[in-house]
């Protein structure tokens, strides 16, 4: 999912649902996707939903700018989708058909505090917010996260649609001071729809290339071939070290259980980084298992990285890099730890 120059890696919705929008996460290929829901009926159907799809994850919360204060949350008739902290406010009036049905007792989280324990290290690209009117309550409880997030998806209304709720202007003033800016609004006749704001289209800095390319036309071995190997590229596992990047697989193995692909370096060498250049056509979250292991003689082998369910870019400008200062070694492999195909663009060992 390529949004305003913007490939998508991790989503975080607020406001979830039971997980609509699963299916077109999963096809795009963002890896991990976590879906914040507060409502009990909905929260139930949003984790029986994504049961089936790994490193998609269902927690049931509701955002606001603090952690820790207990409130009365508002669930809606409408199968909890139009549920809130607030008054249903002008809400009654547009859609008279819709009331309130209960509350439940809850206590407050953040974006921040999720994002702390759910992703660890690692904020997801693309904020979505359904907050019913606390919107904004819910950005300002992301004011650790926003700057590393590359856009945000969000319902806005031109006047408050429920009681106390935030408008467009304050929430476009409120992510202006993030460098989020406007770049798609929808509104319906009474001034209600969706917006979403992005950072300007990023510009990337040059790598280094340290001593040079000690991978560059090394011998290369890869788990298993299929077809496809030889579609695009007509050199099978070479085609990860050798060529220009292209954004589409160099080499691709066959379906199966930790699929690898690995580089001989001829002789033990002084490392410095492992780059590696995710396919960007397609299928991307098929390398959010990779591991990068490193051996002096190819049978034993040590773990230098895990990407533990994390999608990452190519040549888009944003490889995965491997820091690895003070290692040796003579063979790198790539390894994925679900089963699945492994493809991918290029493979540079410095």
């Amino acid at each position: 999912m390529n949004v305003a120059g913007h490939w998508v890696q991790g989503v975080l919705h607020v406001g979830a649902n039971e997980g609509q929008e699963r299916h077109d996460y999963e096809a795009n290929g963002a890896s991990p996707c976590l879906y914040v829901e507060p409502v009990d009926s909905a929260f139930a159907i949003l984790k029986a939903n994504l049961a089936g799809l790994p490193f998609h994850s269902a927690i049931q919360a509701v955002c606001a700018e603090r952690a820790g204060d207990a409130v009365q949350f508002n669930v809606a008739s409408n199968g909890g989708q139009s549920s809130s902290l607030f008054a249903l406010g002008a809400h009654a009036e547009h859609h008279p058909e819709i009331v309130y049905t209960g509350v439940q007792r809850m206590v407050t989280t953040t974006v921040d505090a999720i994002v702390a324990e759910h992703s660890p290290g690692r904020v997801p690209n693309l904020l979505v917010v359904d907050a019913q009117g606390a919107d904004l309550r819910v950005l300002r409880g992301a004011t650790g996260s926003l700057p590393q997030i590359d856009g945000v998806y969000i319902e806005v209304s031109e006047a408050p649609l429920y009681e106390g709720g935030c408008t467009l202007e304050e929430i476009t003033a409120f992510l202006r001071g993030f460098d989020l800016r406007p770049r798609w609004l929808q509104l319906n006749d009474v001034g209600h729809g969706e917006a979403f704001f992005c950072r300007p289209k990023p510009g990337f800095p040059g790598l280094p290339d340290y001593d040079g390319l000690l991978s560059e036309g090394r011998r290369a071995a890869q788990s298993s071939e299929c077809e496809w190997s030889y579609f695009d590229v007509a050199n099978g596992a070479q085609g990860g070290v050798d060529g220009p990047l292209t954004g589409r697989p160099g080499f691709h193995t066959d379906i199966e259980d930790a699929p690898w692909w690995q580089v001989d370096l001829d002789t033990v060498q002084n490392l410095h980084e492992v780059r590696v250049y995710n396919r960007m056509d397609c299928a991307r979250e098929r390398s959010r298992t990779l591991r990068v292991l490193l051996s002096d003689d190819g049978e034993q082998w040590r773990l230098v990285h895990d990407q533990a369910g994390y999608t990452f870019g190519g040549a888009d400008g944003r490889p995965l890099r491997v820091m690895v200062p003070g290692e040796r070694a003579r063979y790198v492999r790539l390894q994925l730890a679900e089963r699945t195909y492994l493809h991918l663009d290029k493979v540079q060992v410095f």
